[in-house]
């Protein structure tokens, strides 16, 4: 099923890898785990081995937002009676051109599309521009 999600990130490459000039070659792995908060439920995540690749010149660095900021902020909100919204996106990564030349040959996790070369076309987790 993840790999299913995670389909749109590559765009088959048919052609010759030698006109793939500028672009490495990366690997990938799934993560596999078991959350206990939610009966048990199972979840596996495709992430590209970034940590072979080196990061673009002009990427900078990307952080998460600290826990403490986020309940300093929801107790100026409840101060100040302003409304708060959330919500959850599902592979939010997706949704985000890949900023890195990469391709990568399909492994056994790609199914019946084993073997076939894949040009990374958005970001993945595990890229170093993934989350910019």
């Amino acid at each position: 099923m993840e790999m299913k999600n995670n389909r749109v990130a590559f765009e088959e490459f048919g052609g010759d890898i030698k006109k793939l000039i500028g672009y490495k070659r990366i690997t990938g792995h799934m993560v596999f785990d078991v959350k206990l908060g939610e009966n048990f439920r199972r979840k596996a995540r495709y992430c590209a081995d970034g940590h072979k690749t080196e990061a673009p010149a002009a990427l900078t660095y990307s952080t998460v937002v600290a826990q403490d900021s986020v309940r300093i902020l929801l107790t100026i909100a409840a101060l100040n009676g302003l409304d708060v919204q959330c919500a959850e996106i599902q592979h939010a990564f997706l949704t985000a051109p890949n900023l890195e030349k990469c391709y990568m040959i399909a492994g056994p996790e790609f199914g019946d599309e084993e073997g076939k070369r894949f040009i990374v076309r958005r970001a993945l987790y595990g890229l170093k521009s993934g989350s910019v």
